[in-house]
């Protein structure tokens, strides 16, 4: 890579970003995966196990309404609630400077700035919204989302697609 090639993105990032943010970053892990099958099995069995009996003239057990509403809440409130704590955190620290070069990324906001090399990342996906770059074991920054409206133009994200896929997988 050119040592002089970067691309810069100025953003305020919203609750639609951060969702699309988390849901990577939970498909993107085997816990992530396995948390939303089991919500999901608990939602189809709590279907099924409330709407049997009742075709048949029996009453439904209380406790399906459990397995429903942990179903609903896990799939459809808890991603939306989260989305919305990390925007309003992001909020409060300003305006965000992304720096993506031949040494990693430097995010830098009202309140500091971090630099995460390349070694410290192993994959990046990309959304319609936005690059999410996921870290590289347990122990690493779960991910750092790049808007692509934070580029100056689409040239600016062609050029990040480039460097990503040169230091990245793309998942």
């Amino acid at each position: 890579m050119d040592e002089g090639e970067r691309v810069e993105l100025v953003y305020r990032a919203t609750a639609g970003e951060f969702r699309e943010a988390l849901r990577v970053a939970e498909n993107a892990s085997t816990a992530g995966r396995w948390g939303r099958r089991l919500l999901l099995a608990s939602g189809v069995l709590g279907v099924l196990v409330g709407v049997l009996p009742m075709t048949l003239g029996a009453s439904a057990d209380p406790r399906v309404a459990v397995m429903l509403g942990a179903a609903v809440l896990g799939l459809g409130v808890l991603p939306w609630w989260q989305a919305r704590l990390v925007q309003r955190r992001a909020a409060a620290r300003g305006e965000y400077r992304a720096v993506v070069d031949a040494w990693g990324v430097r995010v830098t906001h009202q309140q500091g700035s971090r630099l995460t090399g390349w070694p410290r990342m192993a994959r990046y996906a990309e959304t319609r919204r936005s690059f999410v770059l996921l870290g590289s074991g347990p122990k690493a920054p779960a991910s750092i989302m790049l808007p692509k409206r934070g580029a100056g133009s689409p040239l600016d994200v062609e050029r990040l697609r480039s460097i990503l896929d040169r230091n990245l997988t793309r998942v």
